[in-house]
């Protein structure tokens, strides 16, 4: 009897961390993926959907910054949502979205990035230099600030602002989107619980000036401009480290 009682909590250790790892391999595959330049005008703060803005502080060229949907803890503001980094531009620029607001039923999420840095020599000469996103996390929450949802950047991108004179915060430069397997999920979710919140967490470096800003809409349009050759190659870069990660997740995933 003892030895059957062993064999079944034994059999069901197993069980459950095979439903585990294979919940972590899902999941990881839930990525946040380069959709292209993709220059949105207007895109000035109070004009769109705005999450989340961050700029490096004093002579650092780093900066890190994110907003949670969390009612229940005393740091949250009235909104609800917890606002955290102490590179975080203030202001109501930083708070979550419900899916109903954006208008976002099939995980079609899009997710914009404005960089706002100078020109060279504050000149009209292009700009200064690229600027690195190292972190983007997507994430959903419900009613009581649980995180059902969550998708990331594969890897750190380097990106430069998408028009040769530079831009101010008036034009956006860079859109994401989810890949089809994120995508499923938060349309899955939303389908489960169509009050869900979105927020977002964001790190980079390299930055000179700023600020960095962060905003929702839904689906992956709005007006294209043909970008520069360099912020193509920079992109083409992203995108060839993208697919190595999903790659060797895919063959790591096939040996195990």
């Amino acid at each position: 009897m003892n030895k059957l009682f062993t064999r079944g909590i034994f059999a069901l250790g197993v069980l459950l961390t095979l439903s585990l790892a294979g919940t972590s391999a899902r999941a990881d595959n839930f990525l946040i993926v380069p959709a292209g330049p993709n220059i949105i005008q207007p895109a000035g703060l109070g004009t769109v959907n705005t999450v989340l803005v961050i700029q490096s502080p004093g002579s650092s060229t780093n900066a890190m910054g994110s907003v949670a949907f969390a009612p229940n803890d005393a740091r949250a503001n009235r909104r609800g949502d917890l606002v955290i980094g102490n590179q975080i531009v203030g202001g109501s620029n930083n708070q979550t979205y419900s899916v109903t607001d954006l208008g976002v039923t099939n995980g079609n999420v899009c997710i914009n990035m404005n960089i706002n840095d100078p020109n060279k020599g504050g000149s009209n000469a292009g700009p200064r230099g690229p600027i690195v996103l190292n972190t983007l996390v997507l994430t959903a929450y419900d009613q009581s600030g649980n995180a059902v949802f969550t998708a990331h950047l594969a890897d750190a991108l380097t990106l430069r602002e998408a028009t040769l004179n530079g831009n101010g915060t008036g034009k956006s430069d860079f859109t994401f989107a989810l890949n089809a397997d994120a995508a499923a999920a938060l349309a899955a979710a939303i389908a489960a619980n169509p009050n869900l919140r979105l927020g977002l967490a964001a790190s980079v470096s390299d930055a000179s000036g700023g600020h960095e800003s962060f905003f929702f809409c839904k689906g992956c349009g709005g007006n294209r401009e043909v970008p520069e050759p360099a912020t193509m190659l920079l992109l083409g870069t992203g995108l060839a480290g993208t697919v190595g990660a999903i790659r060797r997740r895919r063959n790591a995933a096939k040996s195990e």
